[in-house]
C-alpha cells in the first residue's frame, strides 16, 4: 500500500471512532438500555479494527505515532469491554477511581494519538476532528 492510502485509512478510522463514540454516548444518555445491550459493538469494532490497522501501519513502515493511535485505541477498547461488558462494573456513578482513571487516561491518550498526526496530514482533518472531539468529550462528561 502507498503512504497516501495508509494515511487515508488513518483519517477514516480516526473519524469512524469519533462517530461511533458519539453514537454510543448519545445512546447512553437517551436510552441506557440500548447502550447496555449494544455497547459491546463499539468496543469490539474499534478494538479489532484498531489492532488490524496498527499492524498494517507497522508493516507499511508508518511513523510510530501513526502505528500507536489505533493500538492505544485497541487497548482502551479492550479495557472498556472488560469493565463495561464482561465484568459489568458500575464505575461511572459513583466513580470507582481504580477503573475511572485508567479508562479516561486510555481514552484521552487514544484521542490525542489520532488528533495530533491529523495536523500533519491535513489541517482541515485536524479542525474537523477537534469539532467532533468536542461533541464526543461533552457526551463523555454528560454520560455519568
Amino acid at each position: 500500500m502507498t503512504n497516501n492510502t495508509l494515511q487515508a485509512l488513518f483519517v477514516v478510522f480516526a473519524f469512524l471512532v469519533q462517530v461511533l463514540l458519539i453514537i454510543n454516548f448519545v445512546a447512553r444518555n437517551w436510552k441506557p438500555s440500548l447502550e447496555r445491550k449494544h455497547g459491546w459493538l463499539l468496543y469490539t469494532t474499534v478494538g479489532t479494527l484498531g489492532l488490524i490497522l496498527g499492524i498494517l501501519f507497522l508493516a507499511g513502515d508508518q511513523p510510530w505515532y501513526i502505528v500507536a493511535a489505533p493500538l492505544v485505541n485497541s487497548i482502551w477498547a479492550a479495557f472498556g469491554y472488560y469493565v463495561d461488558t464482561y465484568r459489568q462494573i458500575s464505575w461511572r456513578s459513583p466513580p470507582r477511581w481504580p477503573v475511572l482513571i485508567p479508562y479516561v487516561a486510555l481514552f484521552i491518550a487514544s484521542q490525542f494519538f489520532f488528533w495530533i498526526p491529523l495536523w500533519y496530514i491535513g489541517l482541515e482533518y485536524w479542525i474537523a476532528y477537534s469539532e467532533q472531539g468536542e461533541m464526543s468529550h461533552a457526551r463523555l462528561c454528560d454520560s455519568g
